[in-house]
């Protein structure tokens, strides 16, 4: 209690410093009562100083030092491992709110954001399209964020169960915020490169927390067998195309089954097929689950056909080169 009291005493000397135009004595009065309750851990205590006066200093316009306050107060989140909660994520949407846009510390403070707080991202950009001078969202705000769930994808990849899990959730959470047709089209992007990867278990995890992330329409009910021998088992069927197709693909790969694997890449190439990132997955799953070969690139076969003209000189074709020729027409078929 005497702790909070005496916060509160201070917060107040360091408020009528900056009513009276002292800015940069406040500036640095602040951080220096911040680094001493950090050494005693008294956390929340620095982070209420902090937010104050990163809110104070930059209603006085001082971007400049409001910024150094705001990112010190990331700092401490970090320190203190902060919960991602409500309370956090306002102090953060309270701060910017106050940036003007031109402002060059505001992509420094979004940035040391992104990297602070897990989420913050979709907590921001849904603030910044209910609150923002843009309807669909501030636009430089928005590639900032396409650009941070990238990277965040990348790296939630090649991380744990716990990380297949969350980017399950974080798949459905971008679907939402983007307003797509067909939220899927999300979660097929993540499946498909952990099966194409070999890895059913992680692509599983992903598909069973990106539907229980949230409602998905349903459009029937069928059954399956996972393997010849097995009972038939209940699956829904879902409105939307991607989601259907992600579960195929999760079955088909459980099986020793080509040709059904074959058949679901016909009855979806419609959906699929105009987007080269996924045809080129679907072909990578066929090739390790089923030894099914991709197709060669026309250009690559143009290529080749060009440096055979030029070597064999147009004399006699070599028998070696035709029989190579036959097998990989064979491997096409």
């Amino acid at each position: 209690m005497a702790s909070s009291k005496g916060t509160e005493k201070t917060l107040q000397k360091l408020r009528e410093s900056v009513n009276a135009g002292n800015y940069y004595e406040a500036q640095q009065m602040y951080r220096t009562v911040a680094r001493r309750l950090n050494k005693q851990q008294k956390y929340q205590d620095t982070i209420r100083l902090l937010h104050d006066g990163a809110i104070l200093l930059l209603q006085h316009n001082q971007n400049g030092s409001g910024s150094d306050l705001a990112n010190y107060m990331l700092e401490t989140y970090k320190l203190a491992s902060v919960p991602v909660d409500e309370a956090s994520l306002d102090r953060v949407v309270e701060i910017l709110s106050l940036y003007p846009a031109a402002e060059v510390g505001r992509k420094t403070f979004i940035s040391n954001a992104f990297s602070g707080i897990k989420y913050i991202y979709i907590y921001i950009y849904r603030w910044a399209k209910a609150n923002g001078e843009y309807p669909q969202g501030d636009p430089e705000l928005h590639d900032y964020v396409e650009k941070k769930y990238n990277l965040a994808e990348d790296h939630l990849l090649l991380g744990t169960k716990h990380s297949a899990e969350l980017i399950g959730k974080l798949a459905y959470e971008w679907a939402v915020e983007e307003n797509v047709q067909y939220k899927g089209i999300y979660l097929a992007r993540i499946v498909l490169q952990f099966l194409a990867s070999k890895d059913i278990l992680f692509a599983q995890l992903a598909y069973k927390n990106f539907i229980s992330a949230g409602k998905q329409p349903l459009a029937g009910e069928s059954q399956v067998r996972k393997a010849p021998a097995d009972e038939p088992t209940s699956y829904y069927i879902y409105a939307d195309p991607w989601i259907n197709f992600t579960q195929m693909l999760l079955l088909t790969v459980q099986r020793d089954a080509s040709d059904l694997f074959k058949e679901v890449q016909s009855k979806y190439e419609g959906l699929y097929g105009s987007e080269p990132n996924f045809v080129e997955l679907v072909q990578d799953i066929g090739f390790q689950f089923f030894n099914i070969q991709k197709p060669r690139k026309q250009g690559n076969m143009m290529a080749e056909m060009m440096a055979n003209l030029f070597s064999g000189g147009g004399g006699a074709a070599n028998p070696l080169l035709q029989l190579g020729d036959a097998k990989s027409s064979e491997d096409l078929d």
